[in-house]
């Protein structure tokens, strides 16, 4: 059942919106539909149900959406329920989620952090006791001078 099949009531109402290998747009798209992407996107994705982004396609900006699939690139800020990296896939920048997955050879390169996480990090804690232990050689060179 195609996304323009009038008898999916979903694609019908919400419809899809599709920027074609070739097609640069700045600026920003909200929609409760899906986007599919094989061009160039520069700017605000709002609300989308679902976002693809096909192996030619780039999107570079702010991304708020229910799932976003990635087989091109994304770089910038990600706010998704569901974020799926294909393959040819490629991540840059910060991305908040409740489910992650990385295909085999997908790139991640950024900050993520999962939404309503219970794991927190100890990790500034046992730096700063390390600092406070660790004497700088700078230090030492200094006190021997």
């Amino acid at each position: 059942m195609g996304v323009f099949n009038k008898s999916n009531k979903r694609a019908s109402s919400s419809g899809a919106t599709i920027i074609a290998a070739g097609t640069c747009i700045i600026g920003g798209i909200s929609t409760k539909g899906t986007v599919h992407i094989d061009g160039k996107f520069e700017g605000v994705i709002l609300e989308a149900d679902s976002i693809s982004v096909g192996s030619s396609g780039e999107i570079i900006g702010d991304i708020k959406a229910n799932n976003l699939t990635v087989n091109g690139l994304v770089d910038g800020k990600l706010d998704c329920n569901k974020v799926e990296i294909l393959a040819q896939g490629k991540v840059i920048g910060e991305m908040k989620y409740n489910e992650l997955i990385i295909e085999t050879n997908g790139k991640f390169e950024g900050h993520g952090i999962q939404k309503d996480s219970e794991l927190k990090s100890r990790y500034n804690e046992i730096e700063n006791k390390i600092n406070n232990i660790v004497v700088s050689p700078s230090a030492i060179a200094h006190d021997k001078a």
